[in-house]
């Protein structure tokens, strides 16, 4: 029969590679499924398979094969007994493991074909199939090396609801394109694949398809890439995530969640770390193995999802790993394969791609780097290298780290203590509501523990910015711990790390990081004034801001630098309400327009908004406390002004991007046109105060509508609304009781300044569905 082909598809070209791949590892208990209706291109891939890995494993020096053994077997499937596990024993028993250096070389991996012809047979053989794979847990002696299973699609569909067992332990699944053909026929051949002629002696020799590599190859050969460079510190960015305003108007503060410095070269475990023993770190060991090989699984079976080098980089350490442990190799050589593994993941974190599973293998791995240092140190003996373990020492330096120069000088223990605890930190913020999500107390509580044990473990000659770092991510782990508990404890504790990183710091060498430390410690103050003693705390705030605003630098961080413009601002105007002084409140407002400078619509929108917003209540509570009529009415037409800025940018944006409420703030705009409409200075100006009382009753209706839009998107309606209890539906709910009372006012105003004809006016303009409530409160 000749060797059926046809072409192949780039779809098939990129599956093909990334099985190959994933097969070259040769990784313990490796189980593939690859499933193909066209025979014809599985005939040729299989023996392509095989003829490539097999002239591999010649070559590599990772996998020590002897020349005469093969590294990976084509078997058929036996349908009239068709158990895999038996064709696989009977083949061992055949062929023998010889040994290899004093040592059994490793098993080859198998791949099973020929299962598409038990369609022509029994109910009973075909379920007999599905039995035996059943039986996998029984057979995983079988597959410490790699089992790669070709079926066709019925096939695959049967084995996953048929076969739950067996589909549960698989590694991935490789399903190519192709129309189904028979099981028997000679196909002929075309100018892509060559000639052939018996299938049987090509998957024996291994020495066709070599047109077919010409395709599979144009992805492939990359040299491993080396592991990303060392995270720097870096400072920490100011996000808005402002307080609801009261119904009366109310600044919003930036309430700056500072970011933790960034992870150094990948750390290691946390707080004391009680000697390891071979077994406890063994067990660990498999853990994080299952983790990482359940992570490449799932993006092996992602549509579209790019095979690379880089994707198998994590899989290839495992091997490594694998290899040093079975050679008994130092336990410094074990760490810093741990270390790459776990800098593979930290930089995927960094990336973006901060998933809890990636930080929980990053977590692993950073802890295993500490119990196999913590092991070497402990360890009264240091024995020598043998060979073999050198060799793989210098292989895994120069294929899987960067650091080919010094392997063997690991990062600082309090450096890699600071990383681990950043991702416990890290892991606290996950908000992707999964049933196992991790406890973000425990998470923040293990961080602490873990920044607390990096700065016991420095010393008068450790770096001073070891010991910054460290205490400025203690800070801001303390802060975020003191909203789920301990408030004032907590942070106290982030005051107290705050300024001792603040002592380690040269304002004149290191700018950018003390005002970050400013900005969080002054955040810190802030919180702490709202639950007890305002003036001291604020004023303490306010200082702190104005120190970090001297090391921020417009030109060169002007988003930091709004940001920290805009904290003071709400400082200011928060201390005007327990010491009132006009002059705060205009330190407030030049704070809000400095920030707006930088702060633009354009760039930031959601900020810039936030900061209109909070520009608004500062004129409004300055017209209202402090002025003459004329500077009054300037600052309410002032704070008119920044209100319909806030909310014209907020109209361009989705709600959740937003960090103030802007049925308040319209509220508020209603409000500041009432105080202009019914005051002594427009007495004898109808058209304006008529101007102002429409606008006022304009923005009180458009609440009372939005609000409306809130019950509908929810499937609510009107009469629903008593039963929302949720936190923002409570505040729109409030928000319309208020509105409702200020149309209640606007329309008595209208009658008051314009007569009955103004009051017909003012009814005329409320929707039907809200006049029954109006008019009984008139």
């Amino acid at each position: 029969m000749s060797i059926p082909s046809q072409k192949v598809s780039s779809s098939n070209k990129q599956i093909y590679q990334r099985l190959k791949q994933a097969i070259d590892l040769n990784l313990r208990r490796q189980i593939f499924i690859a499933a193909c209706d066209d025979l014809c291109l599985r005939d040729c891939l299989a023996a392509r398979l095989q003829a490539e890995l097999a002239a591999e494993g010649a070559d590599s020096i990772s996998r020590p094969y002897p020349i005469d053994y093969p590294r990976f077997v084509s078997l058929e499937l036996d349908v009239s007994e068709p158990n895999p596990w038996d064709s696989i024993a009977a083949w061992l028993t055949q062929h023998p493991l010889p040994r290899n250096g004093g040592s059994y070389s490793r098993l080859p991996g198998f791949q099973i074909l020929g299962a598409e012809h038990l369609t022509r047979h029994s109910p009973a053989v075909q379920w007999s199939f599905l039995s035996y794979l059943r039986d996998i847990e029984a057979n995983l002696q079988m597959c410490e090396s790699t089992l790669l299973l070709w079926v066709s699609r019925p096939w695959l569909s049967s084995i996953e609801q048929s076969a739950p067992e067996f589909w549960q332990w698989r590694t991935g699944v490789f399903e190519f394109e192709g129309e189904p053909t028979p099981a028997k026929g000679d196909f002929g051949h075309s100018e892509d694949f060559g000639h052939s002629e018996n299938f049987g002696n090509l998957r024996d020799n291994g020495d066709y398809g070599d047109q077919l590599l010409k395709y599979l190859k144009s992805s492939e050969e990359s040299s491993i890439p080396d592991s990303p460079s060392p995270i720097p510190d870096s400072p920490s960015p100011i996000p808005d995530s402002p307080s609801p305003i009261p119904d009366s108007p109310s600044p919003i503060p930036d309430s700056p969640s500072p970011i933790p410095d960034s992870p150094s070269p990948i750390p290691d475990s946390p707080s004391p770390i009680p000697d390891s023993e071979p077994a406890t770190t063994d067990s660990k060991s498999v853990e994080l193995a299952d983790l990482v090989l359940a992570a490449a699984s799932q993006e092996l079976e992602v549509e579209d999802n790019p095979a690379s080098e880089d994707n198998f980089l994590p899989l290839q350490t495992l091997q490594y790993i694998a290899l040093l442990q079975e050679h008994e190799c130092c336990s410094e050589a074990l760490a810093l394969a741990y270390h790459s593994l776990g800098n593979y993941y930290r930089d995927r974190i960094l990336g973006g791609d901060s998933s809890p599973q990636n930080l929980t293998i990053a977590i692993r791995a950073i802890e295993q780097v500490i119990a196999y240092l913590e092991l070497d140190d402990n360890s009264q003996e240091n024995q020598p290298l043998t060979e073999e373990c050198a060799r793989l020492i210098s292989q895994l330096t120069q294929n899987l780290t960067q650091y080919a120069e010094e392997s063997h000088s690991l990062p600082p223990i309090s450096d890699l203590i600071n990383d681990l605890g950043t991702f416990y930190w890290m892991l606290s913020r996950d908000r992707t509501q999964q049933h196992n999500a991790a406890d973000p107390v425990s998470c923040l509580e293990r961080s602490i523990a873990l920044y607390l044990e990096g700065l016991n473990r420095t010393d008068a000659d450790s770096a001073p910015q070891t010991r910054v770092r460290l205490n400025k991510n203690l800070g801001i782990a303390s802060a975020d711990l003191a909203r789920y508990q301990d408030k004032t404890e907590n942070l106290q504790q982030a005051v107290a790390a705050y300024q001792q990183a603040l002592l380690d710091l040269d304002p004149a060498a290191e700018p950018q990081q003390y005002a970050a430390a400013q900005n969080n410690l002054a955040t810190a103050y802030w919180n702490l004034a709202q639950d007890g003693q305002p003036i001291v705390y604020l004023k303490s705030a306010i200082a702190a801001y104005t120190q970090a605003l001297c090391c921020y630098s417009p030109d060169r961080e002007p988003l930091n630098y709004a940001g920290v413009q805009n904290n003071l601002g709400t400082a200011c105007w928060n201390l005007a309400q327990h010491e009132p002084s006009e002059l705060l409140l205009v330190r407030a407002i030049d704070a809000y327009r400095e920030a707006l400078k930088y702060r633009t619509r354009e760039l930031v929108p959601a900020a810039a908004a936030a900061t209109y917003n909070n520009l608004g209540t500062a004129y409004w509570h300055l017209g209202n406390q402090f002025q003459q009529k004329q500077a009054r009415t300037e600052s309410l037409q002032q704070a008119i002004t920044a209100y319909e800025a806030a909310l014209d940018i907020a109209g361009q944006l989705d709600r959740t991007q937003l960090t103030f409420d802007t049925w308040a703030a319209r509220n508020n705009l209603g409000l500041a046109h009432y105080q202009l409409a019914t005051d002594q200075d427009f007495a004898t100006n109808k058209a304006a105060q008529t101007s102002h009382l429409e606008a006022a009753l304009h923005h009180q209706l458009q609440v009372c509508a939005e609000w409306g839009q809130h019950l509908n998107d929810k499937g609510l309606t009107y009469g629903d609304k008593l039963n929302l209890q949720a936190p923002p539906n409570s505040q729109a709910a409030d928000s319309r009781q208020t509105a409702l009372s200020y149309i209640v006012k606007t329309i008595r105003a209208f009658y008051s300044e314009c007569g009955l004809q103004g009051q017909n006016l003012a009814l005329s303009k409320v929707p039907g569905d809200l006049l029954p409530e109006i008019l009984r409160r008139l």
